[in-house]
């Protein structure tokens, strides 16, 4: 019973809360962005606009064009930087921003020195008192001209229970002059954090990052975690971010010649890879990004991936296109993309690979002409091989690797380490096969025993039937492996004991091109490239193709007017490029779907193979509404593929009103015993009125590969019909509106023929607008997919979301909701628990059965700090379940307006109230019911529905909260987690309401009293003893005195109640009486002095070494529980900071007292 009324009471709440948030409405026009067309360069390697006179909101800037571009925004000057991304740049890019009524770098002025002030006034012998600035900065180094801000801090920490360690932190931000002509900017970030930032926002800031830089108008100097990005090279692209030396120098080489000359060393943090993603009809994610070598867990080094869906770059954000977990490698997208089962998913990435020191070396210049650039480009990227990072190679290891030559996958070695006894490790011993084989004479089998395991293995997944050994069982710390004995010759388990052994890499291209203008209209250019890629340096076997070499030149004009055609500019290009066999670039250098276009796929070009292209264009164009082109690329890949691509395009403005656009793309390929035909053709006509904008699009996408001999098709990469009719709003409108509906249907090669495959249906909706002080922007989407092969079935997707901001009442009421539904899926966890430096975990171990092995229901969250000793790591799988997503956020702060203090009667009253709330809730189910999908509520779900609910949701009542006198607040705190893991699902629940009344009794003393009841519930599947229901009850006086500024004592009681409600055998009951007395002594900036004493005194009638009795006891023991503490933080000088802190705790039952001691400097800059 006091279950049902908790949760009714709970829900009722969160209902009346969010009700009466969301019940204003007051309707005003809001500003709408401008839109702005910029002509571009298609080489050019940045633009430079003004982007309007007033000055733009940074944050509202978009660019669309054929990719997302980087850009920089100076609100002084109004300039717009945007620079090239992968490619070229298109004809012409759209900027769309919002604008403040005025601009900001402009001087405004009442009144002017000029006009209102005696200028000779300083000349005169009455003067006026010239006031003090008072600007106090505690910094051990003081200096003028330099802005900084920061702290560097030292600690070290002991113990009886642990060993001794030291931490640090470092965060430093500088910006400044150091010479009349030199400055520096530095920002220096050392956290000591152990993983990577979240990429759910599209700037990530991270937390170890070291970057300073010495610079002027022609001088660059960076150290530190730089990025190293190509200059002027079409066969040398590479973006790395790495830890080193970059400068840059610009200079004049003669009255006529510019030069730029810029170097690098440095040491690489990551690798490069680029990876296509399987998708799923209608799932969002999250999605696993595996490594090169399909490796199941990898870290992505923050913001270096590029994701892209459909050839489209995508937008990093919760509130753009993605989101993505870099620790984990996962990748999750927003209710903004629609994922099919049809999308192509790309991401390229660097991800941490350290098996050697790898250096990088880099270096190009410049050299630039009215008429004429040239550029020479080098670099360079290395494994040492004689300086491996984490396994010591042996020489066998060495011999083996020259051995293989280039073949990698032929050097496996055991991953088997003799190595002492641990009973904190899974070891194995081995084991002498009765029946010795071939190729195994033994095995190993897990064990405890002291005298035999001794053997440390390292176990490779390597797909069913490729191994001899598979898992049996997961402790605490791993996973155990168990032998398999072959059937009939053939192996029976899915992990070996072998691995892989890595190799040393080289990589180095070095190119030279440049451009000369023939006129004011043409010019030519050319580029030559020699690259050199060891995949093996220790082997000489194989060498004889690791060089190779690219060539390219071309004639491009552009803006050439056409005397008869007016307002119209010619536009044409021809461009010749051969690569030879063993040519091979350092990063992914043509655009996303390059190869795609022509009909191969990722086997196919790993086989190497010489390449000839050959491009011709030509075209006349006014803008980027009017224009008409035609190009021709002809391609011959070795013996793999020679075929020619033709594109068309044709975009026309008639009048004011009417726009038809067209794009036509052919291919005609021929690949050993296959052919390939390809037809694209996408046209779209709209007609712009002062309202909306109505139109439609037609697309046809038709692919097949036909087997020559059976002249059948064997396969397409995409083939289907769509039809699409759309209204929007104009562009110059306060809001924004869209509404669309297509039809799509696929075919696929079956026996031969292209038959219908599939059949889409889809509509999307969006608003955007402002109503006085609400802000409304949603989207929904919903699509129908019936199956036409087979059972003929049929799926739905519907997803959206709903984001909402108003500020009423004079801002008394503000409200923040988002919202959002999809379809998604659940990774199936596993997690082991790793030891760490005492304090610096999250999690104890226990042995309560006190057999001496880790077990996981042995593992706890730690309370005391002594006992924070492990941390709890999720290790990824591939099992994954679909289910339906809601996200819900909600924020309210809510208060009666000031002016009603002044007043009298029930608004006076009603003016000391006041309420915060927050509400967030993440629900993933697998049933198909749609109100039980689109509501955050998970009561009406069933729980085998239920794959995995986060739920917090908080609010406090205040009363008289700015009171001094007196005041009191009512709270709740309601918090669920349900996650799915490999042995079933683990929940916790958390509800707790608390009652707080404070009172001055006078100038000295100040009364409080608290109380608060609750629950606390845990669930597992496949963990029997973490089942439990505690419920809790307590209560108690606070008193303080401070009789001056600088000292306050404090004393306080609490009783707590505890019950286990699911115990049904006998009543567990557990109290605690707790007495604690606090002192703080606080002199200015100078000196802090806290101490506390506290006394627990515990009776409990449960077994102590369990889940509930941890629980229930609070990490404490039965009986008698003393624990003290003492901080003290104390001003040494200028800028300096001393802290020491010491903890003890003696309980009874503990063979000794705990004591553990921090000590820590800072120093303030």
């Amino acid at each position: 019973m006091r279950g049902s009324w908790r949760a009714f009471l709970s829900i009722v709440c969160k209902f009346l809360v969010s009700l009466t948030g969301l019940m204003w409405s007051v309707p005003v026009m809001g500003q709408q962005p401008l839109c702005k067309w910029f002509e571009t360069a298609a080489s050019a390697d940045s633009i430079y606009v003004k982007l309007d006179s007033l000055t733009a909101l940074e944050n509202s800037i978009s660019i669309s064009g054929k990719e997302a571009y980087q850009w920089h925004y100076n609100s002084n000057s109004g300039m717009l930087t945007v620079y090239r991304g992968e490619g070229t740049f298109s004809d012409s890019l759209q900027v769309c921003y919002r604008r403040f009524p005025y601009e900001l770098s402009k001087t405004y002025a009442h009144r002017t020195l000029a006009s209102d002030y005696d200028s000779m006034a300083y000349f005169k012998k009455v003067k006026a008192v010239e006031g003090e600035v008072y600007d106090f900065r505690e910094e051990i180094f003081p200096s003028g001209k330099l802005n900084k801000s920061g702290s560097l801090t030292r600690g070290v920490s002991f113990g009886n229970t642990q060993n001794v360690f030291v931490n640090s932190a470092l965060n430093l931000q500088m910006d400044g002059q150091l010479t009349d002509d030199l400055f520096i900017r530095a920002s220096i970030t050392d956290q000591n954090v152990p993983f990577q930032p979240q990429g759910n926002t599209q700037q990530v800031q991270d937390f170890d990052n070291v970057l300073v830089e010495l610079y002027n108008d022609d001088f660059s100097l960076k150290a530190g975690d730089v990025v190293f990005r190509e200059r002027n090279s079409t066969f040398l692209r590479y973006y790395k971010n790495v830890q080193g030396l970059q400068m840059t120098t610009d200079y004049n080489m003669g009255d006529k010649w510019k030069a730029s000359t810029q170097v690098g060393a440095s040491i690489a943090k990551g690798k490069f890879n680029s990876v296509q993603l399987d998708v799923k009809e209608g799932v969002l994610g999250p999605y696993r990004i595996p490594g090169p070598d399909n490796e199941r867990y990898i870290i992505v080094m923050a913001n270096s991936e590029r994701v892209f869906l459909d050839g489209k770059l995508l937008k990093r954000g919760f509130n753009h296109d993605y989101i993505i977990d870099y620790n984990q490698g996962q990748v999750t997208f927003t209710t903004n993309v629609l994922i099919t089962q049809y999308s192509r998913v790309r991401i390229d990435y660097e991800y941490s690979e350290r098996n050697f020191s790898r250096s990088i070396l880099t270096a190009n210049h410049i050299q630039e002409h009215e008429k004429a650039t040239f550029y020479v480009n080098y670099y360079k990227e290395q494994d040492n091989r004689n300086r491996p990072l984490f396994d010591e190679y042996t020489e066998e290891d060495k011999l083996l690797l020259a051995a293989v030559g280039d073949d990698i996958n032929a050097a496996a070695v055991p991953r088997v380490d003799s190595v002492a006894f641990d009973p904190q490790r899974i070891l194995y011993r081995k084991v002498a096969l009765p029946n010795p084989q071939e190729d195994i004479s033994h095995y190993y089998e897990y064990s405890i025993d002291p005298s035999a395991a001794h053997f440390d293995v390292t176990f490779t997944e390597v797909g069913n039937g490729n191994g001899n050994y598979r898992r049996q069982e997961q402790l605490a710390n791993g996973f155990v492996y168990e032998y398999v004995p072959p059937v009939n010759g053939e192996l029976q388990g899915n992990y070996t004991l072998y691995a892989i052994l890595p190799a040393p890499n080289k990589k180095q291209m070095i190119t030279a091109g440049g451009e000369v203008k023939l006129s004011p209209y043409e010019k030519i250019y050319g580029e030559a490239a020699l690259s050199d890629q060891d995949v093996n340096l220790f082997a000489a076997r194989g060498n004889e193709d690791n060089k190779g070499y690219g060539l390219k030149g071309g004639l491009v004009s552009e803006g050439r007017p056409i005397g008869w055609l007016k307002g119209y500019a010619l536009e044409a290009a021809t461009e010749v490029e051969y690569n030879s066999v063993n040519f091979r670039f350092i990063d992914r250098q043509r655009y996303i779907e390059f190869d795609r276009d022509w009909g191969l796929s990722r086997e196919a070009m790993e086989a190497p193979a010489s390449e000839k292209l050959i491009m011709a264009k030509a075209g006349v164009r006014k803008d980027a509404a009017n224009e008409l082109s035609y190009q021709m690329n002809y391609r011959k890949r070795g013996d793999q593929l020679e075929g020619t691509q033709q594109r068309a395009k044709w975009y026309q403005q008639f009048g004011r009103r009417w726009f038809a656009r067209q794009d036509l793309f052919l291919l005609q390929s021929d690949m050993p015993s296959m052919t390939s035909t390809w037809l694209r053709y996408d046209a779209e006509v709209l007609y712009r009125s002062k309202i909306f904008v109505p139109g439609y699009e037609f697309k046809v996408d038709r692919n097949q590969n036909r087997d020559i001999e059976q002249d059948s098709v064997v396969s397409s990469a995409m083939n289907f019909l769509s039809h699409k009719f759309f209204i929007r709003s104009n562009d110059t409108l306060p809001f924004s509106f869209f509404a669309d509906v297509s039809w799509r249907e696929d075919r696929f090669p079956v026996e031969g023929s292209m038959v219908p495959d599939t059949k889409a249906f889809t509509t999307n909706y969006g608003l955007q607008k402002r109503f006085g002080a609400h802000d409304v922007m949603g989207t929904l989407t919903y699509r129908r997919l019936y199956q036409l092969r087979g059972s003929e079935s049929r799926e739905s997707t519907v997803m959206g979301r709903l984001d909402y901001v108003s500020a009423l009442l004079d801002n008394n009421l503000r409200n923040e909701l988002s919202y959002a539904i999809g379809n998604g899926q659940e990774l199936r966890r596993e997690f082991v628990y790793l030891p760490v430096p005492t304090g610096e975990g999250t999690h104890t171990w226990r042995d309560d059965n006190e057999d001496g092995i880790q077990q996981l229901e042995e593992f706890y969250l730690a309370i005391n700090p002594e006992e924070k000793n492990y941390i709890r790591m999720f290790t990824p799988t591939d099992d994954y379940i679909q289910a339906y997503t809601t996200l819900f956020n909600y924020r309210l702060n809510a208060q009666f307006p000031d002016q009603w203090r002044k007043e009298a009667g029930i608004k006076k009253m009603l003016s000391k109230f006041s309420n915060t709330t927050s509400w967030n809730v993440e629900k993933k189910i697998t049933a198909g019911d749609f109100w039980m999908r689109v509501s955050p509520f998970a009561n009406a779900v069933a729980p085998k529905d239920l794959v995995s609910f986060r739920e917090v949701f908080r609010s406090t009542l205040f009363f008289n909260r700015t009171s001094s006198s007196y005041g009191a607040d009512l709270g709740i705190f309601k918090s669920s987690n349900k996650q799915l893991l490999t042995g079933g699902f683990e929940e916790n629940q958390q509800e707790d309401w608390r009652i707080n009344f404070r009172m001055n009794i006078n100038r000295l003393i100040n009364f409080r009293l608290k109380a608060n009841m609750g629950q606390t519930v845990a669930l597992s599947d496949y963990l029997d003893n973490r089942n439990y229901h505690v419920d809790h009850l307590a209560t108690g006086p606070e008193l303080t005195w401070q009789p001056s500024s600088i000292f306050r004592t404090t004393f306080h009681y609490k009783f707590t109640h505890k019950e286990n409600a699911d115990n049904d055998e006998f009543q567990e009951i557990a109290s605690l009486h707790e007495l604690a007395t606090e002192i703080r002594y606080a002199k200015a900036i100078k000196t802090t002095v806290n101490a506390l004493v506290k006394y627990t005194q515990i009776d409990y009638n449960g077994q102590v070494n369990s889940p509930v009795g941890y629980e229930m006891l609070e990490a404490l023991t039965v009986g008698r529980n003393i624990s003290w503490s003492i901080n003290w933080i104390q001003k040494i000088g200028e800028g300096l900071q001393l802290n020491l802190s010491y903890e003890g705790r003696d309980s009874e039952g503990l063979e000794r007292m705990v004591h553990t001691g921090r000590m820590q400097v800072s120093a303030l800059f």
